[in-house]
């Protein structure tokens, strides 16, 4: 985050840098190295901007995703614990009595017995 700050004047000085070593490589005169690397300077400070405002905007969009999916989590957990809770009280209202075996066991026990 703390480079994301400073990433417009990065690019500045980045750029800056860039095109003086070049200029001077190609035996330019100060006057003229001086003009493009103010030129570029500019530019790419603006591009800074723009590029460190679409990124905090995307930071911003994921931790909002990332808020959004904790809250719904958080509420799948409450329904989920609601719907424990009316379930045990459901099985506390029914008695053993109430239970009736399938007609299917009955029929492979006695084919057992038989057996």
């Amino acid at each position: 985050m703390y480079y994301l700050r400073k990433l417009p004047l990065l690019f500045a000085l980045t750029a800056a840098i860039l095109l003086g070593v070049l200029g001077l490589s190609c035996s330019m005169s100060n006057k003229r190295i001086l003009t493009i690397m103010i030129i570029s300077m500019v530019i790419f400070f603006a591009v800074g901007i723009y590029v460190r405002a679409s990124i905090f905007s995307i930071i911003e969009q994921v931790n909002e995703k990332k808020k959004k999916n904790s809250e719904e989590e958080e509420q799948k957990v409450q329904v989920g614990q609601e719907r424990q809770s009316e379930t045990i009280k459901g099985k506390d209202q029914h008695t053993e009595d109430d239970f009736e075996p399938l007609r299917v066991t009955e029929y492979i026990k006695n084919e057992l017995k038989q057996s």
